[in-house]
């Protein structure tokens, strides 16, 4: 998405610099799985595997794995780090583009391991918001437009509305577990009822900034932010429906974490394909 905005604002097509772009963001998102699965090791004993949250669980089932996982972790965050310098070499970018994508890799790193450990001290859902709403878009029009500017930085704020209402969302079937695991979140703080109305206002907020943009014509001729309104009523209905079901039945709790986490994917996928298809138009 980050790539294709940095194209909407007359960034030229550069299919080498996308696929490096995303060797480097490929490589530390890889890495953050493995690092999770390893430092979430214990706490996930008790947890209850979902397809969005619970962790992969391999190994709680699997321990002999454990070394073979961290060093896996530490050789994709390695990788992405030496990618990250190749290209700003070989590409003559400035020396924020290193400090900006290093950055967003150890964000990810510490999420869960020591000594920061964002997700058992109260900032999870703040490090999420980062990753999501600006660290990895960011590196896409970073990658694609040399810089990071005022076009891209809009963005920002409803990109880490829906950062929040993921990270709220695929913690929704982990609350006793993440409690037990001394995690200290969001929704073990306030619980789940408390989590649904700020994934509510989450939704609502990244639909009203989208009508601001709408009416301060700053993206007119560059962008529809009329079918941007449009695509993002999809999580908003999807967690609305959160409000008519009983989500203290696991049944239903696990259905509606579905149900929203679809609907946020199902919106960003049409934002990239409107925007794609404006590419080869």
């Amino acid at each position: 998405m980050g790539y294709l905005l940095a194209i909407s604002n007359g960034a030229s097509w550069d299919i080498t610099k996308f696929l490096f772009g995303y060797l480097i963001l490929g490589c530390a998102h890889v890495s953050v799985s493995f690092s999770n699965d390893y430092f979430d090791r214990k706490s996930d004993v008790n947890s209850v595997h979902t397809t969005f949250s619970g962790g992969s669980r391999v190994l709680v089932d699997h321990p002999k794995l454990e070394n073979l996982a961290l060093g896996l972790a530490i050789f994709f965050l390695v990788a992405s780090a030496i990618a990250t310098l190749v290209f700003t070499f070989v590409f003559a970018y400035s020396y924020w583009f290193v400090a900006f994508a290093i950055l967003g890799g150890l964000l990810g790193w510490f999420y869960t391991a020591p000594p920061l450990k964002f997700a058992y001290r109260k900032l999870g859902e703040v490090v999420t918001v980062l990753a999501l709403g600006l660290m990895m878009p960011g590196i896409g029009y970073f990658i694609a437009f040399g810089s990071i500017d005022l076009f891209f930085a809009f963005f920002i704020f409803p990109l880490s509305c829906y950062g929040l209402l993921f990270i709220l969302t695929v913690e929704m079937p982990d609350v006793e577990n993440d409690r037990n695991g001394n995690k200290i979140n969001a929704l073990v703080k306030w619980g789940i009822k408390r989590g649904m109305d700020i994934s509510f206002v989450s939704a609502l907020a990244g639909t009203l900034s989208l009508v601001v943009f709408y009416f301060s014509g700053f993206f007119a001729g560059r962008l529809d932010i009329g079918l941007f309104i449009l695509f993002s009523f999809i999580p908003l209905v999807g967690v609305s429906s959160g409000f008519f079901v009983d989500l203290s039945s696991r049944e239903h709790l696990t259905r509606q974490v579905m149900i929203n986490t679809s609907t946020i994917i199902l919106f960003l996928f049409l934002l990239d394909a409107y925007m794609l298809a404006q590419v080869f138009n």
